[in-house]
């Protein structure tokens, strides 16, 4: 097989607005998303995928270009198709997340003072039902 090979790349469906500004408005704040996502990888209290999702819904409704590219990613790319296609999520990315969430709050119980304490437990709560709903999502 030849290294030259072209790859198959995924059309995607976009919704662009008509007006220019919108549209700028979009592709900026797709730019500020991906950003995010770029730093929540470095970061671990900071979420990557909502942000690179939402630079995807962004970027749908602004440029094609930027949409094409972030849906054809080397790393990103196949994470937006499975959202867009059939809004699913991997399976070890519900535990990864989920395991991440009970080791923050876990840390946060521990470092909190004692009459902030509910804050923890809203913390606990808010985490719970975020991981329910990640779960109810199908398997990518």
């Amino acid at each position: 097989m030849s290294q030259n090979k072209k790859a198959f790349y995924y059309r995607p469906k976009t919704n662009q607005s008509n007006s220019p500004t919108v549209r700028w408005t979009f592709v900026t704040l797709g730019w500020v998303f991906f950003v995010l996502g770029i730093i929540g990888i470095l970061l671990p209290v900071m979420p990557t995928a909502p942000f690179v999702l939402l630079a995807a819904w962004c970027w749908a409704r602004s440029s094609r270009r930027f949409h094409f590219w972030l849906i054809n990613h080397k790393y990103f790319g196949k994470y937006v198709r499975d959202w867009e296609d059939r809004r699913a999520v991997p399976h070890y990315a519900k535990w990864l997340a989920t395991i991440m969430m009970a080791i923050s709050t876990a840390m946060l119980f521990f470092n909190i003072p004692a009459d902030m304490v509910w804050v923890a437990w809203l913390v606990a709560v808010v985490c719970s039902g975020v991981a329910i709903f990640l779960f109810r999502f199908p398997n990518a």
